[in-house]
């Protein structure tokens, strides 16, 4: 028991000697390598980078469609839809009626002791309207004689034939025949009915008087049997003139005449490209040119049209075209 103690305390002391000699010694401490030490370093802080915006070229604009018949369609301001139309129609007057119209536009005016009171005599323009029907489809023209020419004409410009023939007396042959057998009616029948419209005169749009030659007047009157007695071809045709006169009168009041719109011959479509040219211009343009169309183009800047514009036929050799700002045009009619 004495044993076991004592080797317990000896063995005590021995680990209390080892430990302080332990804890006395001076203590190491391993550096660490440089690279270690500046991993753990603050960051320095960097400009971020900013990366140019994309910038994407607009499409350009492809329209279409077809030309307005008045050829009011425009495409550049170099180039319209130039749309073909029919023939026109026939003039408004015939021959014939413009004639009686010109003649009596100045026989209206003539001085004549037979003019009612406070008589104000018509324009031309008034005949006119009044007589907006003496066309070819209702008083056409006639084969005229030689004299009927030279009379007729003569009443446009010759004073003194004027007043001859509307101062006085109305009955003036050889000139008033010519008149009668060409127009269909007197001299005294139209200037009553034209220039003064009286209601009561022997030749209205709504009778039946026929036209009679001097002839044709003294046979009724001397002969025991009128009914042998036989009118003269000229004023056979001038009743017929007489009676077209009447229908144009009637026509004037009742269908006035209206100028026909032209109808297009044919069918013209447009087609535009507005944009970039280097995006696609050059090949809409040989498209148009394979299909024979009719062509322009505008170089656009800010605010619309740039003012350079011309009409193509074949395609540019413009360098500096590829990065312009275009309108081209093109139309065809079929």
């Amino acid at each position: 028991m004495t044993y076991q103690i004592s080797t317990i305390l000896i063995l005590t002391a021995t680990l209390a000697t080892t430990f302080l000699s332990v804890s006395c010694q001076r203590m190491q401490f391993v550096p660490t390598r440089q690279e270690n030490q500046s991993s753990f370093s603050t960051p320095i802080p960097m400009d971020p980078v900013i990366l140019p915006p994309v910038i994407s070229k607009p499409l350009p604009v492809l329209s279409k469609g077809t030309c307005t018949a008045n050829s009011s369609t425009v495409l550049t301001s170099c180039q319209k839809c130039t749309v073909p139309l029919n023939p026109p129609a026939p003039a408004q007057f015939s021959k014939k009626g413009q004639s009686l119209i010109d003649v009596m536009s100045i026989a209206c005016s003539v001085s004549n002791k037979s003019a009612p009171k406070n008589y104000v005599p018509p324009t031309k323009t008034e005949l006119m309207a009044r007589l907006n029907r003496l066309s070819p489809q209702f008083y056409p023209d006639s084969v005229m004689s030689g004299f009927q020419i030279s009379t007729i004409e003569g009443l446009k410009i010759n004073p003194a034939l004027q007043e001859k023939m509307f101062g006085g007396l109305w009955y003036q042959p050889p000139y008033s025949d010519a008149f009668e057998t060409y127009f269909g009616l007197e001299v005294a029948e139209v200037v009553s009915q034209i220039c003064y419209q009286n209601s009561n005169s022997t030749f209205t749009p709504y009778n039946s008087s026929v036209l009679m030659s001097k002839q044709m007047i003294d046979c009724t009157y001397a002969s025991s049997n009128p009914f042998s007695c036989v009118e003269t071809p000229a004023y056979v045709a001038a009743n017929v003139y007489r009676n077209n006169l009447r229908a144009a009168m009637i026509q004037s009041v009742k269908n006035p005449y209206t100028t026909p719109e032209p109808k297009p011959s044919k069918i013209c479509s447009w087609e535009k490209f507005e944009g970039l040219y280097e995006l696609g211009g050059e090949e809409q343009l040989g498209k148009w040119l394979a299909s024979e169309q009719k062509i322009s183009m505008e170089i656009t800047g800010l605010g619309g049209f740039g003012g350079q514009c011309s009409l193509v036929n074949k395609i540019p050799e413009d360098a500096e075209l590829q990065n312009r700002n275009v309108v081209l045009s093109a139309y065809i009619c079929k």
